[in-house]
């Protein structure tokens, strides 16, 4: 006889999402930053500064949709559970606001590795710092 299996607490599973997005960007920004860039000789020949003033604000863009779709994200009342807020429709809309969020990081940091523009450093440290202040414990205050 097969024993059931237990099923994990969506607020615990949300937590965990949330923390395995950032802390792949933290990883891939290292890595970044300290294998790929100093094996570079020169920086990219074919990132022009308007391109890359482009992506970045590409990337902001990206920041601003995130705080815009924060408003989706419904209110949890006083008398429901993180568990019971966590399995309605907060769930998808928490995760469309992250997703921006992700691909502003990642984007900078791309532009970053190819460029070596400090800017590009910044745009994705403000990305970094929205995506933590926008953590699961903080969408679901009541």
């Amino acid at each position: 006889m097969t024993t059931p299996q237990a099923i994990a607490a969506p607020a615990r599973t949300m937590r965990l999402i949330h923390a395995a997005m950032i802390t792949g960007i933290v990883l891939f920004a290292l890595v970044a930053h300290f294998v790929m860039r100093p094996t570079m000789t020169t920086p990219n020949a074919t990132w022009s500064p308007a391109m890359v003033r482009t992506f970045l604000g590409v990337a902001l863009g990206l920041c601003a949709l995130a705080l815009l779709l924060r408003r989706r994200v419904p209110r949890r009342s006083a008398d429901t559970s993180a568990d019971a807020y966590w399995s309605s429709d907060a769930r998808p809309a928490a995760m469309l606001v992250w997703a921006p969020l992700e691909a502003a990081c990642l984007g900078s940091i791309v532009a970053y590795i190819n460029t070596g523009a400090q800017a590009a450093v910044a745009v994705g440290a403000i990305a970094v710092v929205l995506f933590i202040v926008l953590n699961p414990a903080s969408l679901e205050k009541p």
